[in-house]
């Protein structure tokens, strides 16, 4: 027994002698570590380095974009004061360890901005916005020659957009018979003036026309009910099944005028021509009023705000059909539409596809009764006008 438990130790002994010796080993694998650990904090430093400096470069191209598209929309013929203006407005604004991007490396063109394609194209011939590109250079990595990087370059680019041009625009507006219900009619008259006050407001060389929607040219004559309207004759319609729209004002920059007589109480009656919907007809020739009336400026930008409470309901069996076809009309002649469905029982569907086949916008203003629906639609006439008029960055 006692030789076997001396044998046992001995083994244990031999054993223990036998192990290698890793201090050295793990010495050199905690350096290594510790190099990697350096490295990646070395990396990340000049990293996030590297994206506050391009966050500061975006934003100081913005302030730019936006500066330069006011002072173009003041003055679209004064491109070196929309330069000067964007070359301050970066200026003010700190990039990297340098703070201040030279002049020379920014630059600012002018152009138009296609709403639905989201394309830019430089041109001097009437623009409506600007594109501003900023680089700061040569700045400085912490740890980048490390790596065999010393500076980087920070460039950033936006394109902003106001209505710099003239606009002409036409308000089609819903006269059908059902607009005098639930107190639509009321709500129109209170809510229509607000459209014009806020144009007015954000001036600019603008015009503003009114066609009203609509008439069977059979059964309405304008002059033997003593109103001072017109039907239109755009020669687009087949039949008076089809009906017309009723031109109410010529584009004009009498804003009073319009206010005052066109979107007057009096003038503004539910059911005033023949009671039914031809929102085709109405949207049709306001859409060839703008491309071709005399009245129509070539320079100009042309906008269409159609109102409307209900479902397109001629021609018979194919209202809603007819009006996006004019829809589609009004989009090959470059014509934005807007679109308001005021009411609970508006086609939501069909204004939206209006709106969104021309690059414009749609705006509901739901609701039963003259409370809720005139401060909703003098709302949707405010946010109209101000998306047509305000300078916004688009890229």
């Amino acid at each position: 027994m006692k030789g076997n438990v001396h044998m046992t130790r001995n083994s244990v002994s031999l054993r223990r002698n036998r192990r290698p010796r890793r201090d050295g080993a793990t010495l050199v694998a905690m350096v290594l570590l510790l190099v990697i650990v350096l490295g990646t904090a070395a990396f990340a430093v000049d990293v996030g380095m590297m994206f506050v400096a391009r966050a500061q470069m975006q934003a100081a191209v913005d302030s730019g974009a936006i500066a330069a598209s006011l002072k173009l929309k003041a003055d679209p013929t004064d491109l070196d004061a929309a330069t000067a203006a964007a070359e301050e407005y970066i200026q003010y604004n700190r990039v990297g360890w340098q703070e201040t991007v030279v002049s020379e490396s920014i630059t600012v063109t002018v152009g138009q901005w296609d709403e639905k394609t989201h394309v830019f194209t430089a041109t001097n011939d009437n623009p409506d916005a600007v594109k501003v590109h900023g680089q700061q250079d040569g700045e400085k990595f912490m740890f980048g020659s490390v790596f065999g990087k010393s500076v980087f370059n920070v460039p950033a680019e936006a394109i902003a957009t106001g209505s710099g041009s003239a606009l002409d625009i036409m308000l089609v507006l819903d006269l059908s018979g059902s607009m005098g219900s639930h107190g639509r009619i009321e709500a129109l008259r209170a809510a229509a003036p607000i459209f014009v006050n806020t144009i007015e407001e954000y001036g600019g060389d603008d015009h503003i026309g009114v066609m009203g929607l609509s008439a069977n040219p059979d059964s309405y004559d304008p002059i033997e009910e003593g109103h001072f309207g017109v039907e239109y004759n755009s020669g687009l319609h087949a039949t008076a099944d089809h009906h017309v729209g009723v031109l109410e004002a010529d584009l004009t920059d009498d804003f009073n005028d319009i206010r005052e007589n066109v979107l007057s109480t009096d003038n503004l009656d539910d059911g005033k021509y023949t009671g039914w919907t031809g929102t085709g007809a109405a949207l049709g020739d306001a859409a060839h009023y703008l491309e071709n009336s005399t009245e129509a400026r070539d320079e100009a930008k042309k906008i269409i705000v159609l109102m409307s409470d209900g479902h397109a309901n001629r021609p018979t069996g194919n209202g809603s059909g007819y009006a996006t076809s004019y829809a589609t009309y009004a989009a090959s002649l470059d014509i934005k539409v807007y679109t308001i469905s005021l009411g609970d029982g508006a086609d939501l569907m069909m204004m939206q596809s209006i709106a969104d086949s021309t690059g414009g916008k749609h705006f509901e203003s739901p609701g039963s009764s003259e409370a809720v629906l005139a401060p909703l639609l003098a709302n949707a006439f405010k946010n109209v006008a101000e998306d047509i008029k305000r300078t916004q960055l688009v890229q």
